[in-house]
């Protein structure tokens, strides 16, 4: 096991405050390309508020994170983005489709930390080591917000509340992304909801909904991430989302949850990579399969 010690993260914090990233990049690299059970990353003396943006494709999430991107770096604030994207069907690596929208955004700001992680079919579209990789960022001291944005798998987008502080959920008016959203499970994971595009008709219905559902008109916004607006609001919003975490022991009780949450995933991807490497015989038991798979990968972790 790989476990980053404080002289690599010393290294890291002093290139990365001259703007030079890097030694974070490849420290990020290892990460990535490293099995989450390889890799140890200590828990941060400091926390930073880690956000999660989700929601359908064609939601404008990339142009929106792009926004933010500009809203919190003019206030004052350190941003690192961690962008999950589809993989390619013949490398694995990220297609990088968003980095490419927000370029525009972040030209002219090289104190903001773009990196692109390829989803490679994880759970939920979220990228298997985007946890390990955000709690680095955290460690480094480097930022105060890390935004996530995930590839847009639509109903599937649940898992990003395991690795993030607040979930952010965008959508768009006169599509039924709504009741989409409640079918699948979002409306209870998402902590704050963005009616982006809102110079669309239906933004009202659509806003109004959102409200309903959620029992928490405060926690519905609108935005035209395009033209820029709503978007500072926005940031305020988290920004108060993040002061309510950080007051009493609301964010030790989330992160400890979300610990075990995280230990049962790593569980479940070892398991899963042990019985790729086994020749199970087809006209056994379920039952009895299951049980050499599980018998074997206990063998094998304590080893």
């Amino acid at each position: 096991m790989f476990e980053f010690d404080e002289m690599q993260i010393d290294a890291v914090v002093a290139k990365g405050r001259q703007g030079l990233w890097g030694p974070l990049a490849r420290a990020v690299s290892l990460v990535e390309n490293s099995p989450p059970w390889e890799v140890s990353v200590p828990r941060a003396p400091r926390p930073c508020h880690i956000v999660g943006v989700t929601g359908p494709p064609g939601a404008g999430k990339s142009t929106l994170t792009g926004r933010l991107i500009e809203s919190c770096a003019d206030a004052g604030q350190r941003v690192a983005v961690l962008a999950i994207d589809p993989s390619s069907p013949l490398t694995g690596g990220a297609v990088l489709g968003d980095r490419l929208r927000m370029e525009t955004h972040l030209s002219g700001r090289p104190e903001v930390f773009v990196r692109s992680l390829a989803s490679r079919g994880s759970h939920g579209a979220v990228a298997g080591a985007t946890r390990n990789i955000a709690r680095l960022l955290e460690l480094s001291g480097l930022f105060d917000i890390v935004l996530i944005e995930t590839v847009g798998a639509g109903q599937t987008e649940v898992a990003i509340v395991e690795v993030a502080d607040t979930v952010l959920l965008v959508t768009v008016p006169g599509l039924g992304d709504a009741v989409q959203s409640i079918k699948a499970g979002l409306m209870e994971v998402a902590d704050a909801f963005v009616v982006n595009m809102a110079d669309r008709p239906g933004v009202r219905e659509t806003t109004r909904h959102l409200r309903l559902a959620a029992g928490r008109a405060n926690a519905v916004y609108q935005t035209v991430a395009t033209e820029g607006q709503g978007v500072d609001e926005l940031r305020v919003g988290l920004q108060k989302r993040w002061q309510d975490l950080t007051e009493g022991d609301r964010l030790q009780e989330l992160r400890l949850h979300k610990w075990s949450s995280d230990a049962s995933l790593v569980a479940e991807a070892w398991v899963a990579d042990c019985a790729a490497t086994m020749d199970l015989e087809p006209q056994d038991s379920m039952h009895n399969a299951v049980n050499r798979i599980l018998k074997e990968a206990a063998v094998r972790w304590t080893q």
